[in-house]
């Protein structure tokens, strides 16, 4: 199961893209289109790993690592990289990802123990 070909995956990556870039405010905004890229890929590299695991712990410990890594990115961003639209379309994809994979609930959020952003 490759999770970044899943139809409202990619659609919901898309639009958090799409989103970011058109945020950016040139001279104005503490992030650039280079940070927007570092977040794809941190998220598309999730997407790699989650879908290639096999149990709801080594699952867990990817989604725990993946907001860490998130929360970094935004904190060298003066936090302006994920404001609350980005934060709901991130965690969606996380959430989904690992419904997909049954290892939650479609409604449990699974990022917030570690979310900063």
């Amino acid at each position: 199961m490759n999770l970044k070909e899943n139809d409202k995956i990619l659609k919901i990556s898309k639009s958090l893209k799409k989103g970011m870039i058109e945020y950016i405010e040139p001279g104005e905004s503490e992030y650039t289109a280079s940070d927007v890229e570092k977040c794809m890929i941190l998220i598309n590299n999730f997407l790699d790993k989650v879908s290639k695991s096999e149990s709801k712990e080594s699952g867990m410990l990817l989604v725990k690592n993946v907001v860490l890594d998130l929360n970094n990115l935004n904190e060298n961003c003066d936090y302006e990289l994920i404001e609350t639209g980005q934060r709901e379309q991130i965690a969606e994809i996380i959430i989904l990802a690992g419904h997909l994979k049954g290892y939650n609930d479609i409604n449990e959020d699974i990022t917030e123990e570690w979310r900063d952003w």
